[in-house]
């Protein structure tokens, strides 16, 4: 009588045929009474039943990959699936952060004062929009890249109120995510906190000091969106991110009015960076496209003397004399030391990178690297990333099974996704996209939320069956009849007209270089859109955009469609890979990323 053990691996399952016996399962973490042996004497056989001791297979790569960048291409997955997940995330830990978002913006409008010979010519918005792009298509630090993007949801600022479209505002202040994305979540608030940029968002800047007799109090906007939405939310959490309940069994609020107006004393006297002591400008006074590269900087006469009574008990002392950045280094330190951070910004980003829905030991574990990361670093993103991708709630290839595991994909995240899958490339390596169309398509693109809030809320309920399972569906926020249409049709204009990117003139009268325009490499695709191998075409796509977790009916379906386009020569084929990736694209095993 022959039996089976099925050996299970990282996400793959072996048959094993042995002589007599009872059907076993053994491996992902189930060796109880196995043995294995080894020739190597300092190997740890054991570990090819654990999830640790196998590299990751095409799919699993895949997965990991859509979690932890805006996407990545065909050979890159091969590279992550030799290499292995922790070996991966490592190098790409190690990476330096590529060239300054700021130093592209300024070189943008020296290229705009050369071609209009005028020294005074404007700056244009396309600058920064041109940068970010330009960035994102170049350089090869995937994690860093996605893990910006996550924060600059976190930590919001918008060019749809009070910036006059000034591109230099946008770049220096990117630079701070791709600078701190793995470096401390403390310098990273400080650094916002003295951003021109934030302060102009929440109304900071040139913040007074109470006058009463010009009925005149501190702006409490900062003081309420660093507590509220930067660092330590609404609520007490628990480690796993549940909240604190009093012995009513009501949720326990982390701060009041009172302390909102204390934090907003604090966060008085900052001026502009380049010109403080201009008294003329102390309300609203005009900004120069430079003044956003410099921080903001304390002018101690403006700042609001006295004892500011903040979180827990904290005290900032009466200084005398005056010392704004001392009591802002104070508060920042007070936020920061909150034992919720660990678990609300933990939360954050996991639901940006990995799963609306984690379960509180992930929670937990990530919370707890944040509160140290092993060495008695507190706020360590570098170590919070690591965790969060290679977690086994992350890395559990049973996940892609569970409807409650995974979150549905940015509409802007899909985009970029499109391009970097399949290479998009300019000749000359320089890239342009306005991406106003894909903005008016999907109504996301960087630094474009509607408020402060960003596009979407960490707690947003569908109605339905995720509301009533008492889930969360952030990214289902800005899903309505309109967005929907305008993926489908933006997705039409990308791959299958042709037009990916809105490549525009930098100035009037402008002749864009034909090296400079997008296209996508598909001719890997397309020796594979013969009739007798579009089962490799659409398994490859499956790979690449949906980590292969398209069911075997929607293969058939995309297959059977593709036979109905002509073949008889290579645009005939490449129209057939551009329709195959439209219709993997638009499936929900690809919009739904588990």
């Amino acid at each position: 009588m022959t039996r089976f053990i099925y050996i299970i691996t990282t996400c793959l399952l072996v048959n094993v045929m042995i002589a007599q016996g009872v059907l076993e399962v053994i491996g992902a973490g189930n060796t109880d009474g196995v043995n294995v042996s080894s020739s190597d004497p300092s190997a740890k056989p054991l570990n090819t039943l654990l999830r640790t001791g196998f590299l990751p297979n095409y799919n699993a790569a895949a997965k990991l990959a859509a979690q932890s960048s805006f996407g990545v291409n065909f050979e890159t997955i091969e590279s992550i699936a030799l290499e292995g997940y922790e070996d991966w995330v490592d190098e790409q830990l190690s990476l330096p952060v590529g060239p300054s978002m700021l130093t592209q913006v300024t070189a943008y409008h020296d290229y705009r004062k050369i071609g209009e010979n005028n020294p005074e010519a404007n700056a244009s918005i396309l600058f920064w929009d041109y940068t970010w792009w330009q960035y994102h298509m170049t350089q090869a630090d995937y994690i860093r890249q996605r893990v910006a993007f996550a924060l600059s949801e976190i930590l919001v600022i918008s060019r749809n109120s009070g910036f006059g479209n000034n591109p230099y505002a946008f770049g220096d202040f990117y630079d701070l995510f791709l600078k701190h994305a793995f470096g401390n979540y403390k310098e990273l608030l400080q650094d916002i906190t003295y951003h021109p940029a934030m302060g102009n968002y929440l109304t900071f800047i040139n913040n007074p000091k109470t006058d009463t007799t010009r009925n005149r109090f501190p702006d409490e906007n900062y003081a309420r969106e660093l507590m509220q939405l930067f660092s330590i939310g609404l609520f007490e959490l628990n480690l796993d991110g549940s909240r604190k309940l009093d012995a009513q069994g009501s949720p326990i609020p982390t701060y009041d009015n009172d302390r909102i107006s204390e934090f907003s004393k604090v966060f008085t006297g900052l001026m502009w960076g380049d010109r403080p002591l201009q008294r003329n400008q102390f309300f609203r006074g005009p900004q120069t496209y430079q003044s956003y590269n410099v921080p903001m900087q304390m002018l101690n006469e403006m700042h609001e003397p006295g004892s500011k009574f903040l979180l827990n008990g904290f005290v900032v002392p009466d200084r005398n004399p005056i010392d704004g950045d001392a009591d802002i280094s104070d508060a920042i330190n007070n936020v920061f030391s909150h034992p919720n951070v660990g678990p609300f910004i933990g939360k954050l980003l996991i639901q940006r990178l990995v799963t609306s829905n984690p379960s509180p030991g992930y929670i937990a574990r990530v919370a707890s690297v944040f509160n140290d990361n092993g060495s008695g670093i507190r706020g360590d993103l570098k170590s919070v990333i690591r965790t969060i991708l290679l977690d086994d709630e992350a890395r559990d290839c049973a996940q892609g099974n569970d409807v409650n595991f995974g979150k549905l994909r940015e509409p802007f995240v899909r985009y970029v996704q499109l391009c970097k899958a399949f290479d998009l490339t300019t000749d000359s390596g320089k890239y342009r996209n306005a991406m106003r169309g894909i903005e008016t398509e999907i109504n996301q693109k960087p630094f474009t939320s509607p408020s402060v809030f960003g596009f979407f809320l960490p707690d947003h309920q569908p109605i339905g069956p995720i509301e009533e399972a008492g889930k969360v569906a952030p990214e289902f926020q800005i899903v309505n009849s309109q967005s929907i249409i305008g993926y489908l049709n933006g997705l039409n204009d990308w791959i299958v007209r042709d037009r990916p990117a809105d490549e525009w003139r930098l100035y009037d009268n402008e002749t864009i270089p034909d090296n400079e325009k997008s296209y996508f490499q598909l001719s890997d695709e397309i020796a594979i859109a013969t009739d007798d191998r579009l089962h490799q075409l659409v398994d490859r796509l499956n790979l690449v955009l949906a980590q292969g977790r398209l069911t075997a009916r929607s293969t058939d379906l995309i297959i059977n469609a593709l036979k109905e386009f002509p073949k008889d020569d290579q645009e005939d084929l490449e129209q057939r890979v551009r329709i195959g990736i439209y219709l993997v694209m638009s499936a929900p095993e690809f919009l739904i990323n588990r």
